[in-house]
């Protein structure tokens, strides 16, 4: 169906100079036997600012728009991607730039309709002349983007600068001017209007007038269609667009809605997307729309067919070519790890089936894949950067290869790089237990002073399974809580041999730190993470780290000791928050001798800087009641029966897993999980985090 469609498209076009985009093509001889000579390729962008996508379609199923029907609009998209660096206003000259460039505003850098702005980056007339020999020429209804052209008329670039925004009848100026281009023979030649704006404002996109406005501009773009078809040693490519859409009350109020992204893109040649998007039905949200073709592909698209496309290595683009080989679409960058020494970007994309996939990064292959590849992790990138600082980095992404490559671009979110530092030789000093956690289990403490295991001989394996670590070539414990006996135990326990429980003494010295991951937010309040008392009330005596819901990716942490009635807690409202599905530092230290408290959480996420105030009162808790089990429950509390307890007398034994809704089953990971008696300093738990690497490491040195 495709295929019939796109020849259909391509004899129906004939009159129009339009061809298949594989070749230059070639008239007929005018005598027989002689060969003629190439017909020269040039290339026409036609502005109909505010022409929305849906009073187009209606024009042409109605029969008002039949030369805008020739070029066969289908739906399109403006303004970037909402919630992205690419992200721009849907208003005229931050959509007049992305036309002109080909890339979206954090390129071309114009952001609003002000008056004066300077146009980042080289327009399709600055990089055909450096390519392709003849005349480049614009026909303009409004001073804002005659403006913008300034620079490239002074240069050299831009032949002829028609400025009609000061003629009381626009849309003849431009119309004539364009004409006269077009017979002139230019190369390249942009015509702008403002007329359908200007209706749209006035009088609504519903009223008469702007129907009428419309079917002004059809007889303007067929009169700029049949100048083209005059002349048989040329051949025109023809695009038509309405730069953006309008909101619901017909507005230009730049904001990143579907109707004001929403916008269409017509050409007189069959388009290497076949059908999609010609009469599609505007969808309900900015991530369907996406799908389709965007204003960004306007300018590759010009390059291209006049075989002036830049290189992959210097493709500053972020559109791509709608014509000839297809390119990826769908193409986000997002930044993963950020504010760290091990920060990457992943790279997403939808290709199509054939060809190997290339992707560069500022200007350089960095991977080859194989064809169908859609998604790549560049952890490479801070081999080059040796200083702590936020960067940006120009990806492309290319299919296939030679002439038959297709690219496209994007820029990355700011990327924060933290170089990694060493970690302090002092952290061996005091280490009573250290679990590096190994491929094996039960897991091995590394100082000899404690066993782990689960909390009951009864469990399966499956309660604790050997994960990957926070570090690469590590692994990590996890502890599954969906396992349990039917006395209600569950998770691991850590027991300290006699002499080493760190919690033990009438005013204890002691820090807690370990790597922690849980793989999506609890949905109750909650649940341990780490302790030796019944965590069931925060007032019984002991130690404990417990999670809290909280809303989207983030999950609440709190710290908290008690002695049997007084308590100290650390943060709750609101409650630290920490990343789900990545990992995480945590540590909390009590000072017994100065009776403070201090709780960290290091997340690349939310940020480097510990996120918990330092030096808490313990207030009124007796310290020297803070070791009333002689275990700590890992992924669970020093009872070993947490979520049964937590379940109270309703819930007895025999006890299942989620046997009360008040005590969801949870997974929870760890790695490096390591024991002082002493208060770490804020210097030491600096260099745990950024570091990257594992406490083991310190005793190779």
């Amino acid at each position: 169906m495709r295929a019939a469609a796109i020849a259909a498209l391509s004899a129906a076009l004939t009159a129009c100079g339009g061809d298949d985009g594989a070749d230059d093509g070639a008239p007929q001889p005018e005598t027989p036997g002689e060969p003629a000579a190439p017909a020269s390729r040039h290339a026409l962008v036609i502005d109909l600012d505010s022409a929305t996508y849906g009073a187009v379609q209606n024009g042409i199923a109605a029969g008002s728009l039949p030369n805008l029907a020739k070029l066969q609009p289908q739906l399109a998209y403006s303004g970037g991607a909402a919630g992205t660096p690419s992200q721009q206003p849907t208003l005229d000259m931050p959509g007049w730039a992305t036309l002109l460039t080909g890339s979206w505003a954090n390129r071309h850098g114009v952001i609003s309709n002000a008056p004066v702005q300077v146009l980042r980056g080289a327009t399709m007339f600055q990089q055909g002349k450096a390519r392709v020999a003849g005349l480049n020429g614009a026909a303009v209804a409004s001073a804002g983007l005659a403006q913008l052209l300034v620079a490239d008329h002074d240069a050299g670039y831009l032949d002829t600068l028609a400025d009609c925004s000061a003629n009381a009848a626009t849309l003849d100026c431009v119309s004539g001017e364009a004409l006269k281009m077009i017979g002139g023979g230019y190369r390249t030649v942009v015509a702008q209007f403002r007329s359908a704006k200007d209706a749209a404002l006035d009088y609504g996109v519903g009223s008469s007038n702007y129907a009428g406005t419309l079917a002004k501009l059809d007889t303007a773009v067929g009169a700029m269609l049949d100048e083209a078809a005059k002349r048989k040693d040329s051949q025109w490519l023809v695009v038509v667009t309405g730069n953006h859409g309008l909101s619901g009350n017909s507005q230009e109020d730049g904001l990143p809605l579907v109707p004001q992204s929403a916008t269409f893109l017509g050409l007189n040649q069959p388009a290497n997307n076949g059908t999609q998007g010609i009469g599609a039905a505007v969808p309900a949200t900015l991530s369907e729309l996406y799908g389709y073709a965007s204003i960004a592909d306007v300018a590759p698209t010009v390059l291209g067919y006049l075989g002036a496309l830049p290189e992959a290595e210097q493709y500053a683009l972020d559109g791509a070519g709608l014509l000839g080989p297809q390119a990826v679409s769908r193409l986000t960058a997002q930044v993963a790890d950020n504010n760290s020494a091990s920060v990457n970007v992943v790279l997403e994309w939808a290709t199509p089936p054939e060809g190997p996939v290339d992707v560069l990064r500022d200007g350089r292959v960095i991977a080859s894949l194989p064809a169908g590849a859609t998604t790549y992790t560049d952890n490479q990138l801070t081999a080059d950067l040796n200083a702590k600082g936020t960067y940006q980095f120009a990806y492309a992404v290319r299919v296939g290869a030679g002439s038959a490559a297709a690219i496209r671009g994007i820029i990355s979110p700011p990327v924060t790089y933290v170089p990694p530092m060493p970690l302090a030789a002092t952290l061996l000093n005091g280490l009573v237990s250290y679990y590096p956690f190994s491929a094996t289990l039960p897991p091995v403490d590394a100082r000899a002073h404690s066993a782990m295991g689960p909390a009951s001989a009864s469990l399966p394996a499956s309660a604790g399974l050997v994960v990957p670590g926070p570090f690469p070539g590590t692994n990590g414990l996890l502890v599954d809580t969906n396992f349990v006996t039917t006395d209600g135990l569950e998770g691991y326990r850590l027991t300290p041999a006699d002499g080493f429980d760190i919690s033990q003494g009438t005013a204890p010295q002691f820090t807690i730190g370990f790597w922690f991951k849980i793989p999506e937010c609890i949905a109750r309040s909650n649940v341990t993470v780490l302790a030796n008392k019944n965590y069931v009330s925060g007032g019984n005596p002991g130690v404990a780290i417990g999670l809290f819901s909280s809303s989207g990716n983030q999950c609440g942490i709190a710290f908290n000791i008690g002695s049997g009635g007084a308590r100290a807690d650390g943060p709750t409202s609101p409650y630290t928050q920490i990343t789900a599905n990545r990992w995480v530092y945590i540590a909390f230290s009590v000072d017994g001798a100065a009776q403070a408290m201090n709780m960290y959480v290091f997340d690349s996420v939310t940020g480097v800087t510990n996120r918990v105030a330092a030096g808490k009162s313990t207030g009124s808790v007796d310290l020297s009641k803070l070791s009333p089990y002689p275990q700590w429950g890992v992924g669970d509390d020093g009872t070993g029966a947490y979520l049964m307890n937590k379940c109270g007398s309703a819930v007895t034994p025999p006890y299942t897993a989620g046997k009360c809704a008040t005590a969801p089953t949870y997974q929870q990971m760890f790695g490096d999980l390591a024991m002082w008696n002493r208060v770490l300093t804020d210097a030491e738990m600096q260099s745990i985090f950024l570091s990257n690497k594992p406490l083991s490491t310190l005793s190779a040195n």
